[in-house]
């Protein structure tokens, strides 16, 4: 084997930012009493926290330019 480290691909962290804000919002919002508004607030915040660190790690969601 040679001892060069292969450069990994970097992944999206949003699907999973996205899953966590939904269940934290589950939580939250049974403990509330109102699930859907604070299931949709986890999930916009879990998607706000993931598009900042995939913008941070350099991830581009549309096109590439040349």
């Amino acid at each position: 084997m040679s001892k060069k480290s292969k450069k990994v691909k970097a992944t999206s962290f949003l699907p999973m930012a996205a899953t966590g804000g939904f269940f934290i919002g589950l939580g939250l919002g049974a403990l509330a009493g109102n699930a859907l508004m604070a299931m949709a607030i986890g999930v916009v915040v879990g998607c706000a926290i993931g598009y900042s660190i995939d913008k941070k790690n350099g991830i581009t969601y549309g096109r590439r330019s040349h």
